[in-house]
């Protein structure tokens, strides 16, 4: 009989049974002669950056430089969420108030060119004046410095000068990527810490190693859905009830045959073979979870997962009837594990109508960076 994948109160169910170039990059220990040691705890969410800059500079082409590397669209979602969430302030706010200079990423953003420009003579004060001159003398140079725990603990600064508009934006071509690496993993350590606030489910751990062959650590609030043996099968899922956010995890095992099932078009057949199979509409009879890629075409790339070739894809999911209109997010792995002959397949996708997905995402991309055989 149908299993209710979302608790009681409907939805899914079970059916059928079953960096770049740093031109100059300085790491400060966050004590100089304009800061102290810092004593206070930073603030502020994960995947956020304060940005201090002028608000001509913010509202104009390096503004917009930076938006367009750090807070263009995460991939993949059904409704569009920045990479990072930037909030702007002048330096004249943040005289008005020290406390955001907590916040646990921070980005000051100068054009040097403008020598009485607030958060210009800020950046001055904190490079020095060497550094100062040298791009002075030198207006194609730029450069980056990054301190951490300048003015809280747990907290990365960057700062980023140049002279004049096009060097401005050069610069934040040339270290956005590495900038949002290194956030991105600051924040993964906290993200972690929450994830296994509850320990993990070493139970479920050690019966997916017997059926599947590999390790993972899943958090202690993940719990059985189903477990199908006859089908080398396993549904893992956590619920939270009071905001309606489910997390799932499918987990599936099939012979190795040829590299053709390495392909993306053979993975997504795979996944909407076991969503046809396994999870249908309690809303609608007959309307099954598939991968829609027409609205938001798959992405996919080629990884290593604990050294074995592994095909990643991110795309969106929704049910095959028009009229019911659930869906979200999935991010898929199928692994090549040579050593057994056997492809493993790892799905995550979240169910959270009206809600933001991406961290929950990251949430799901984080428990599988944990795989290993």
């Amino acid at each position: 009989m149908p299993f209710n994948m979302l608790g009681n109160n409907i939805y899914l169910n079970l059916v059928k049974g079953i960096t770049p170039f740093f031109l100059a990059v300085i790491i400060l220990s966050g004590c100089s002669s304009a800061s102290i040691a810092p004593s206070n705890q930073s603030i502020g969410s994960l995947n956020r950056i304060m940005v201090v800059a002028d608000q001509e500079l913010w509202d104009g082409p390096i503004g917009d430089s930076l938006r367009f590397y750090l807070a263009g669209a995460y991939p993949v979602l059904p409704q569009p969420e920045p990479l990072f969430d930037l909030q702007h302030f002048t330096q004249d706010e943040i005289d008005a108030n020290l406390d955001r200079l907590r916040f646990r990423n921070i980005i000051y953003l100068a054009n040097m060119e403008d020598e009485l420009s607030p958060s210009s003579m800020e950046v001055e004060k904190i490079i020095g004046d060497e550094n100062v001159s040298e791009i002075r003398t030198a207006p194609e140079k730029a450069g980056i410095k990054i301190s951490k725990g300048r003015w809280a603990v747990d907290q990365y600064s960057f700062f980023l000068y140049a002279l004049g508009e096009e060097a401005s934006i050069n610069n934040i071509k040339k270290n956005s990527s590495s900038i949002a690496k290194m956030v991105r993993e600051h924040d993964e350590e906290v993200m972690t810490n929450r994830l296994y606030f509850q320990g993990q489910n070493v139970g479920l751990g050690n019966q997916i190693n017997e059926k599947f062959g590999f390790n993972i650590d899943i958090p202690g609030d993940y719990t059985l859905a189903l477990d199908d043996n006859d089908n080398n099968f396993m549904w893992i899922r956590k619920l939270e009830k009071a905001s309606h956010i489910h997390h799932n995890i499918l987990i599936h095992k099939v012979p190795y045959t040829d590299v053709e099932q390495l392909k993306p078009q053979n993975a997504k057949t795979l996944r909407d073979s076991l969503g046809k199979k396994y999870i249908e509409s309690g809303m609608i009879d007959g309307s099954y979870m598939r991968v829609n890629d027409i609205d938001l075409p798959l992405y996919q790339q080629p990884k290593t997962v604990d050294g074995k070739f592994t095909l990643e894809l991110k795309g969106i999911w929704e049910m095959s009837d028009d009229r019911d209109m659930m869906g979200g997010p999935f991010v898929s792995y199928v692994i090549h594990d040579a050593a057994m002959n056997e492809l493993i397949f790892i799905d995550g996708f979240v169910f959270a109508p009206g809600k933001k997905k991406r961290d929950k995402m990251q949430g799901l991309e984080i428990i599988f960076s944990t795989i290993t055989f």
